[in-house]
């Protein structure tokens, strides 16, 4: 008996534990979670040479991009994230680790939050050359 009650209370601990570490620092809001980005536009024209369907994860201020491809291939980046008053800065402080090949995603990222609800976000940003780049996310359960 006194086994079994042993098991029951590591597990029921085990549980607590994990599901206690989602949220580190506390409740980021919407952002929190993974986004998967369902278009990439180019001054409005939607970008075709994307191969490969790319996630966008935010949590306490990390940041992991991801792109899936092939048959269960992935490679991914890890950077920073801040937003303020409808800004979000997103950078890759190490230029050896960024591995993604995305449209318009570079080592320092200035974007404007054009569209955001608690399932759909549109991040934009002008690149060096001019170029507006929009990015359309859907927030996955």
């Amino acid at each position: 008996m006194k086994k079994t009650t042993l098991h029951i209370f590591l597990l029921v601990f085990a549980v607590i534990s994990l599901a206690s570490c989602t949220r580190n620092h506390g409740d980021i809001g919407p952002w929190f979670g993974t986004w998967y980005v369902e278009q990439i536009t180019a001054d409005g024209t939607r970008v075709h040479d994307v191969e490969g369907n790319y996630f966008f994860q935010f949590q306490s201020k990390v940041f992991r991009v991801s792109r899936v491809y092939g048959l269960n291939q992935m490679e991914e980046s890890f950077g920073t994230w801040q937003e303020n008053d409808g800004k979000m800065t997103i950078s890759f402080p190490d230029p050896s680790a960024f591995y993604i090949h995305m449209p318009g995603l570079e080592e320092h990222n200035d974007f404007s939050v054009t569209t955001t609800s608690s399932s759909q976000m549109t991040l934009t940003k002008t690149d060096a050359a001019g170029t507006v780049m929009a990015y359309h996310l859907k927030k996955q359960p």
